[in-house]
């Protein structure tokens, strides 16, 4: 182990709440998918934002970006605009046809 490496010791409440979090926004989508279908195209919308958070969940604690730098998080946060944007940029275009 190189010397500038550092270990970061999680405890049990945090992966508790952690797969709470996940377990919870999966049987939101869950219930979005079976109960949804009134909410017509904000069935989608909302799927697409639970899965932006249990993205960001996951991103936040599986790949440890709460310990890196504010850099690592910028550019993180940057490339989820950009997406947002594409894909509402994508939408407009097959709506507008």
């Amino acid at each position: 182990m190189k010397a500038e490496e550092i270990q970061h010791i999680t405890s049990f409440r945090e992966h508790f709440g952690t797969w709470l979090a996940l377990i919870i926004l999966t049987v939101m989508t869950v219930t979005i998918s079976v109960f949804g279908a009134d909410l017509l195209s904000l069935t989608v919308v909302t799927a697409l934002a639970i899965a932006t958070t249990k993205a960001i969940v996951v991103g936040y604690y599986f790949m440890h970006l709460k310990y890196e730098s504010r850099i690592y998080l910028l550019m993180v946060g940057v490339v989820m605009l950009l997406f947002i944007v594409f894909l509402v940029l994508t939408i407009f275009d097959y709506v507008f046809r």
